[in-house]
């Protein structure tokens, strides 16, 4: 199927060029560069069909057309397959991690996404995001929640449904908020944690001794490793914008500990493998409540703080936006100051470990 994205990549031909999508629905690209929808149909159909040119017309709103000419009802679209048109059309070409959203829409309710639109009802996406709830925790429902109201939105805009059936269906009717964190570990949970024994132990201790979050951490491969600085792209960071971190000896330490082999640091696991992971040794250990691994960056940051080191530059390490008038201002990078926090707090947790 043929995207928005790729489309406006096309280089004009030197000849008329089809491009097919699907269900005899074809993108006319022409010498002078115009692209136009195409419906190509037998003599005995009507013969070919313009629908619109490009982009006026995108991919989706193009399929959703041609269904009206080939005979198929739009009402009759399924939620599942509904997604997948708005994952190709939207989620892959302007979200970053994309694969989260896949995530979401995979381990979705085969029963909702098989029922039609038309058929859609809020109290039953109610009840499947409150099972989810259950299963999964009552941040991922309502993330969940949040990409399905996305989706139906989209599916308002490109024709498929006059209005979303779940607009009005509140988070809070899904599961509770969640309260905002403060879990720090205390020196004893360190210690267990540092020597427990599993192929994410390495990460964990990586990140407790960096303050990184782990997404961009599991993105992370040995070509952006340089000396003492560990560099991340602006493509993996939250807010959008490149970041460095000072390595300290004992960080070092943990990456010589690992195999090149690998073009990924820390593997292909998933964050929420390791999470599960985290959750049960939890368990096993009596440590209660249970931490995160977010919970290691907000720990990091905190002992930085109690060593001394000025919050401005705790932010920069973190990567966080600056606020007021810094923001706009401060352009420092604090270079020397990053590099000695990370020197002190690793010697800190020398200290802690023994």
């Amino acid at each position: 199927m043929l995207t928005d994205k790729a489309i406006r990549a096309l280089k004009d031909p030197e000849k008329d060029r089809w491009h097919r999508d699907g269900k005899g629905l074809y993108l006319r690209h022409r010498t002078t560069g115009g692209k136009s929808w195409v419906l190509r149909r037998k003599k005995d159909r009507g013969g070919n069909i313009t629908l619109g040119a490009f982009p006026d017309l995108g991919c989706a709103a193009a399929r959703v057309k041609a269904a009206e000419f080939t005979g198929k009802r739009v009402t009759k679209v399924t939620l599942g397959e509904l997604l997948e048109d708005w994952y190709t059309e939207v989620i892959t070409e302007g979200y970053r991690r994309p694969h989260h959203v896949r995530g979401y829409i995979d381990r979705l309710d085969s029963s909702l996404k098989s029922t039609k639109l038309r058929d859609l009802e809020r109290l039953e996406v109610r009840r499947v995001a409150r099972r989810y709830a259950e299963d999964k925790g009552p941040v991922a429902a309502r993330r969940l929640l949040s990409i399905l109201k996305t989706a139906l939105r989209f599916a308002v805009d490109a024709g498929y449904i006059d209005v979303s059936p779940i607009d009005r269906l509140n988070a809070d009717l899904v599961a509770p908020a969640e309260a905002t964190r403060e879990r720090v570990l205390n020196d004893a949970e360190i210690r267990a944690l540092w020597v427990a024994e599993s192929q994410h132990t390495a990460l964990l201790r990586f990140l407790l001794l960096t303050g990184q979050r782990i997404g961009e951490t599991q993105l992370a491969t040995w070509d952006d490793i340089a000396g003492e600085r560990w560099s991340i792209s602006a493509a993996h960071t939250k807010n959008g914008r490149a970041h460095w971190v000072a390595l300290s000896s004992q960080a070092r330490a943990i990456l010589d500990s690992l195999s090149r082999e690998r073009r990924l640091i820390f593997g292909s696991a998933t964050t929420t493998g390791v999470q599960a992971w985290l959750r049960r040794w939890c368990e096993r250990e009596g440590i209660e409540p249970a931490f995160r691994p977010h919970d290691l960056r907000r720990t990091c940051a905190t002992r930085l703080n109690e060593l001394g080191v000025l919050p401005h530059v705790v932010e920069k390490i973190l990567n966080h936006t600056m606020q007021g008038v810094m923001a706009v201002y401060n352009r420092a990078e604090y270079e020397a100051e990053r590099v000695e926090a990370m020197r002190k707090w690793a010697d800190e947790l020398a200290r802690i470990l023994g």
